[in-house]
């Protein structure tokens, strides 16, 4: 359909009319208001911003193509360009771009060198030239704006190859990226790790903060450099660490990496290291990044050849060739009884349906026995169940369906269903049911994407019940990982910030694994690492913390619960009271509040202050119930002054299963490595351990 301007329609309208009889007149006009109504509405536009992030004092830049219309001159076309959550839009004209075929414009918007950090919408706007009025609009995807003023652009170590207890010698060069000189730097180099993890000793100093840990082997290259402005400053190769065998301690620093082989002389492994620049007084870390991989091995031992953890095994003598042929024991499984697995977590005294697909050679079977065993092997139940009923499929299996009350004892339950052939014959078939009492509703609170994997069993059993279950992510992830999934390139804004969004997505498809919906999904996207900051340094909004990584001071993802966060204290725990309010749960679970990763503890302070200050307002019962886990191990600040009492959540044999699964998916953390020691079906942990927090009313401001 052909667009017309208004006095195109009007022109051709006086011409058709001439052509219709004076019957049919009203219809011919009908016809012709239909065919320009429609033709308007066939305009369209589309567009984005050519790169997902901007520095500020940059350039923007905004394309987009039209398509519709007989005449592209008749329309101008502009991006409307807002902070998002501000309502203050500031219109950009795009210009028309010479070319065949589509109308293709394009944008520039200069950003301003003191232009608020974070993320800006982008809405396509077709105007008519003659009239003014908007003929259509469209959303594209936002951007977002980062001020990065220094970056490490250059490490190199002179080695690939060093023996434990040698000198390790480092060349580091320096940019600054802002129009200001940048005075009295720091610049350190230690064993990998991330500050907001591992760099405290046992002591703690006045600030309630941690000593830099002698393990680290940190040293300081440089204690006061000066970059001026736009200007690069080359240290030039210089002794730095010593190299020495990390495996097994790397577990405890990182999170993440192989366990300590227990040998007289170690194996070779694959090493790397942390170089950070600091402020002058070392309270603002402005950016770090890792050095390319080396070897260290002992003199004279070349293998087992190590690999670094971008591979499924770190050493190939470690391979398991045999577990994963068999992952079920016997008699788990049988050709002719199949158990049905999608409903395992049950509650004490449920009555549910065990179901089953049983061969036609048992069709005809008087009846079959179900036998339920505990965790010892004691029988606590065990009942005669009739044959199926019903016709028999003309192919396949016959389905079967039978009532059955779970134990009243919370714990994991054998189920042995079996039966006789008409010729006699017996099969039978195992699974496993986890009995556990479950709240009305599950808030769960996660410090990063993959955190919610400890409460896996407990989400599952929420499912399998249909109970409400809502999971909030504190921080996108942005570092964990970054140069790694970037192939060892170094994380800048926009790499951070699309690495934050490849976790928030692998976090979505594991809980959907798990039964999930997107929608039962929260992010808050706050920076990875400086939750401790935003804590005690970062208050009031007005005033917020600036993330090293993503260089900004405000959320800069789409889809967050809220747009533009800012990464202070009170906008979070706001933000956290409000999604309290909204979901209103019987139960909240969090990190624990004596973590060593700083990120951990402090997603539970801002919860529990969440829940504090609803509970003096009388909006939250003190009778929820608040839970906490553990996974990194305690240190990094005082003791938490809570009481605590051990909550175990009991997992089935197909939920265990399925957790494991899950934890395939966070490949940028290490799914690789879990795939490749996956466990079999007897080996996987049937108990989540967590701790209920008894007194998490009480204590309100201890860690302020």
């Amino acid at each position: 359909m052909v667009l017309m301007r208004k006095s195109e329609v009007a022109k051709g309208g006086a011409r058709h009319r001439r052509g219709c009889r004076p019957a049919i007149l009203a219809l011919c006009l009908a016809g012709l208001l239909t065919q320009a109504a429609g033709a308007l509405a066939a305009v369209t536009v589309r567009g984005a911003p050519l790169n997902t992030g901007y520095n500020v004092g940059s350039v923007a830049q905004i394309s987009a193509t039209l398509n519709g219309g007989t005449d592209a001159s008749h329309y101008a076309v502009t991006a409307d360009i807002e902070y998002a959550g501000s309502g203050a839009p500031r219109r950009l004209e795009l210009k028309r771009e010479n070319g065949d075929g589509e109308a293709a414009y394009r944008g520039e918007w200069a950003i301003p060198a003191n232009a608020a950090t974070g993320l800006y919408n982008v809405t396509l706007r077709v105007e008519d030239r003659a009239t003014s009025k908007t003929i259509t609009t469209a959303e594209a995807p936002g951007f977002f704006v980062y001020r990065k003023i220094l970056q490490i652009s250059h490490v190199r170590l002179d080695k690939a190859f060093y023996a434990p207890g040698e000198r390790i010698r480092c060349e580091v060069e320096i940019e600054n990226l802002s129009g200001a000189a940048l005075k009295g730097l720091r610049v350190e180099f230690s064993n990998e790790n991330y500050p907001w993890i591992a760099t405290f000793s046992a002591r703690q100093n006045g600030a309630g903060r941690m000593a830099v840990s002698p393990s680290l082997g940190l040293v300081v290259l440089r204690q006061s450099i000066d970059v001026p402005a736009h200007g690069r400053v080359l240290l030039p190769m210089q002794p730095a660490g010593t190299a020495a065998f990390l495996q097994g301690s790397q577990v405890a620093i990182m999170g993440a990496g192989g366990p300590a082989r227990h040998e007289k002389i170690p194996p070779p492994e694959v090493d790397r290291y942390t170089l950070a620049v600091w402020n002058h007084g070392r309270s603002r870390l402005l950016d770090m990044q890792f050095s390319p991989q080396v070897i260290v091995r002992p003199p004279g031992r070349v293998t087992p050849k190590p690999y670094s953890r971008n591979y499924t095994h770190p050493y190939n003598d470690e391979i398991d060739f045999s577990r994963y042929r068999e992952f079920y024991p016997p008699g788990y499984l049988s050709p002719a009884i199949s158990i049905d697995q999608s409903h395992t977590m049950v509650q004490p005294g449920e009555a549910f349906t065990l179901g089953a697909a049983i061969s036609k050679a048992y069709a005809s079977a008087a009846g079959f026995h179900l036998q339920i065993s505990d965790s010892g092997g004691s029988v606590v139940q065990a009942s005669n169940l009739p044959a199926p009923s019903g016709s028999a499929p003309a192919s396949g299996p016959i389905r079967a369906a039978w009532p059955v009350t779970a134990p009243r004892q919370p714990g994991v339950y054998t189920l042995t269903l079996s039966g006789r052939s008409a010729n006699g014959e017996t099969a039978s078939a195992k699974t496993e049911i986890a009995v556990n009492t479950l709240p009305a509703s599950l808030l769960v609170f996660c410090p990063h994407e993959d955190d919610e994997h400890p409460w896996a069993g407990m989400m599952r059993a929420m499912v399998e019940a249909g109970r409400p279950v809502r999971v909030v992510f504190f921080t996108g992830g942005d570092v964990g990982e970054c140069e790694r999934y970037f192939d060892g390139h170094p994380c800048d804004p926009v790499r951070a910030r699309e690495f934050g969004t490849v976790r928030m997505q692998e976090s979505v498809e594991a809980l959907e694994h798990m039964g999930l919906k997107r929608n039962q999904i929260v992010f808050l996207g706050l920076p990875d690492g400086g939750s401790g900051a935003i804590w005690f340094d970062h208050i009031q909004p007005a005033h917020p913390f600036f993330s090293i990584y993503l260089a900004v001071d405000h959320t800069p993802y789409t889809g967050m619960f809220e747009p533009n966060l800012a990464y202070a204290r009170d906008a979070v725990i706001e933000a956290t009271r409000r999604l309290i309010t909204e979901f209103r749960p019987a139960m909240i679970a969090t990190p624990h509040p004596d973590e060593r990763h700083v990120d951990h503890r402090t997603a539970n302070w801002f919860a529990l202050k969440a829940c504090q200050q609803l509970a003096r307002a009388g909006t939250l019962a003190s009778s929820t119930v608040v839970l906490a886990d553990r996974a990194y191990g305690s240190g990094g600040y005082k003791p938490a002054p809570y009481q605590y009492r051990n909550y175990p959540v009991y997992l089935s044999g197909e939920t265990a299963a399925m957790k494991q699964e899950m934890g395939w998916i966070y490949q940028s953390q290490d799914g690789n490595l879990d795939e490749g020691s996956k466990k079999s079906y007897t080996e996987l942990p049937r108990v989540e351990q967590h701790y209920r927090i008894v007194d998490w009313a009480m204590h309100e401001g201890w860690n302020e």
